[in-house]
């Protein structure tokens, strides 16, 4: 969505937010009533608050549904979870506005049976979106914010987040322990951690792979390491590492270094850098370069990111090497990323430096010399660069771009993306409406009718083309919409 389209959407909900506060209560109460009358939602939206001072029954209809869930043995297909992940969402954005602030107590206990039938389900559900699996991590954050607000003790909550923990079979209860800081003490953290190293240590050791260890032993592991983020101290993650694994493996370094660096612990980030072996080169390179960054050491940093900039070409790695850079210094990386970049064989990653470094007529000319070999499957690249060439008015730049898109999609035949297609279609057009210089690219006249005669049998994209031309003929030409 357009930033001009949010902005406008924003002002236009402020005017109504005043234009409502202004209106008779009564006149407001005969709207609310009309409207309960036609959308059930707002029926028992308005039944729930006649039981603001009746928690124990607002509670009650929460149960309902919970209890009206967990009947429910059909199977839900991929759509299906969707919308029952958004319903689940919603219920518990009620029981956190409605009954939260009234009785938390009975909020803990509402939400923990939720949490607790997460298998049911989990078990009957496609949940690939994982929209299931965001509700159930959202209800696991609402436990925690509930238990807070009780007058409870506080040492039974220990025992009860162990015991929620305890029964995750999905990995949808780790915020229980990974923000279990919300609920509590430093102190209790800490015992928490005591026990599961415990229970690890008393694991039977395992000569195969780790997931052969017991199960307890696993969850211990899994529990330290969110315990570790929780306290913010990355020696509890990597204590608990190498009890499993006394030589950890690059992918588990590289966990270590990232902790290490979210809590500003560059130092002890720096030791997990040493060894080469087993790391990928761009990721050791890229974090060992902002860890001497962190260190102060910008005099050893800057090398290590160019040498992985000069590897890659990419723009990201571009932006890093700046950082790196003392004003004075980045003029020198912009001409060595120009030149790079024009002797770089690929087009599509030189034009998307040199439009980064705003060499626009370079850009346009590395793609339209080497348009046969623009890949019209890197869409995710290919879409803002063609956009970003529109802006400067490069159109021959942008014009081989929206062709390579337009290509791939109708060489696949790939019907889903008709849509697309149909926007470069008429994206081509426009540009070809401010008349522009193409050379050495084909006129645009030939190149449509080549595609009207090559694909011809594509019904379901000429469908889409005729759509987009009265689409843009009803609203004067405005096209607002997103690219994918």
């Amino acid at each position: 969505m357009a930033i001009g389209t949010i902005v406008t959407m924003a002002a236009r909900k402020e005017e109504l937010d005043a234009f409502i506060r202004r209106q008779d209560a009564g006149a407001l109460a005969d709207v609310l009533l009309e409207l309960a009358e036609a959308h059930p939602a707002v029926q028992k939206r308005l039944a729930r608050m006649q039981l603001a001072d009746k928690p124990d029954r607002l509670a009650a209809t929460f149960r309902k549904t919970l209890a009206g869930w967990r009947r429910q043995n059909r199977l839900l297909d991929y759509r299906d979870s969707q919308e029952w992940g958004a319903e689940a969402q919603a219920w518990l954005a009620q029981i956190e506005r409605e009954l939260l602030p009234r009785d938390p107590m009975a909020t803990v206990e509402l939400v923990g049976s939720f949490i607790e039938c997460d298998a049911k389900f989990f078990d009957r559900a496609d949940d690939s979106s994982g929209c299931i699996g965001s509700a159930m991590r959202a209800a696991c954050r609402l436990w925690l914010e509930a238990a807070a607000r009780c007058e409870t003790p506080s040492e039974m909550w220990p025992a009860r987040l162990q015991q929620l923990f305890a029964g995750d079979r999905y990995g949808a209860r780790e915020p229980l322990l990974l923000q279990a800081n919300l609920l509590l003490s430093e102190a209790q953290l800490w015992q928490l951690v005591a026990g599961y190293e415990r229970q690890v240590d008393s694991a039977p050791p395992v000569s195969g792979p780790w997931e052969a260890s017991s199960p307890d032993a696993r969850s211990a592991f899994v529990a330290l390491t969110l315990l570790s983020h929780a306290l913010r101290d990355p020696d509890v993650h990597v204590r608990a590492t190498l009890r499993r694994s006394p030589r950890p493996n690059s992918r588990q370094k590289q966990e270590f270094v990232l902790q290490y660096l979210d809590v500003d612990r560059p130092a002890d980030a720096l030791r997990w850098l040493d060894d080469e072996a087993d790391w990928h080169p761009h990721t050791r390179l890229r974090l060992l370069a902002e860890t001497l960054r962190r260190l102060g050491h910008t005099d050893r940093s800057a090398p290590v990111q160019q040498q992985v900039f000069e590897q890659t070409l990419s723009v990201e790695d571009f932006r890093g090497w700046l950082g790196h850079l003392a004003p004075p210094e980045q003029t020198g990386a912009l001409a060595r990323a120009r030149q790079l970049a024009l002797d770089h064989d690929d087009p599509v990653t030189a034009a998307r430096l040199l439009v980064e470094i705003e060499c626009w007529d370079d850009a346009e000319q590395v793609l339209v010399a080497e348009q046969a070999r623009i890949t019209g499957q890197d869409y995710v690249w290919l879409v803002p660069l063609a956009k970003s060439l529109e802006t400067q008015q490069r159109w021959r730049g942008a014009t081989a771009v929206y062709r390579a898109l337009l290509d791939a999609i109708l060489a696949k035949a790939h019907a889903p993306a008709y849509g697309h297609g149909a926007r470069y279609w008429h994206g081509l057009n426009a540009i070809a409406a401010q008349a522009p210089e193409l050379m050495p690219l084909q006129p645009h006249d030939a190149y449509i009718a080549v595609i009207r005669r090559k694909h011809a049998r594509k019904v379901a994209f000429w469908a889409q083309v005729n759509k987009g031309t009265t689409a843009a003929a009803d609203d004067g030409g405005r096209d607002d919409t997103d690219d994918a």
